[in-house]
């Protein structure tokens, strides 16, 4: 089964405030993960997850007293393979176009924090569930990254991008594959 993802924001290599940075990450992808669950076939998905969990295995994680509910996890036998393309304000090629530290920081973005110290300030702990893309991860069987250069002057203020040359326009499109069949 396939779906998009889509990110429209920075993309820091090393930033200062790693949990922050991450956590700002973790919530462009939440609205658009908590959608995917109300629709078919996707909304299968919510028996296993709190609030109102009808089956077993339970696949919401706790952690620093939120509830996460991740989309992809090996407890219903679920792997993703992910094709991203980047496009940012900077020309390919040049130094600071550093695409690998890049996707670890997305890869940090679209799991679940494994501990209280991965969640940033900015995350509402009220908001009920949050969704995530992924529960870990180790879950990501297969890559594929295509970066070019953003030449629409429309899709960022240029004063941010002044401001800020690590913003980028992402488009993910992620495979679910099931890693071990079942009866069921």
């Amino acid at each position: 089964m396939k779906f998009k993802l889509i990110y429209s924001g920075d993309i820091f290599v090393n930033p200062k405030k790693r949990a922050q940075h991450i956590s700002d990450i973790r919530m462009q992808f939440h609205p658009q993960l908590k959608k995917l669950v109300e629709h078919s076939p996707w909304d299968n998905l919510t028996k296993y997850m709190l609030p109102n969990a009808s089956k077993s295995p339970l696949i919401t994680r706790h952690v620093g007293g939120i509830d996460w509910n991740p989309i992809i996890t090996p407890k219903l036998k679920l792997i993703a393979e992910l094709d991203i393309q980047m496009l940012h304000p900077e020309i390919i090629g040049v130094p600071r176009s550093d695409i690998d530290n890049r996707i670890k920081t997305l890869f940090d973005g679209l799991r679940c924090p494994q501990n209280e110290h991965e969640i940033g300030q900015n995350v509402p702990r009220d908001a009920g569930p949050i969704y995530t893309l992924l529960d870990d991860d180790h879950l990501i069987t297969k890559i594929s990254v295509n970066t070019s250069h953003l030449l629409s002057s429309h899709m960022f203020d240029p004063e941010l991008v002044k401001a800020s040359p690590d913003c980028v326009f992402m488009m993910i499109d992620v495979n679910l594959r099931v890693a071990e069949g079942t009866l069921e």
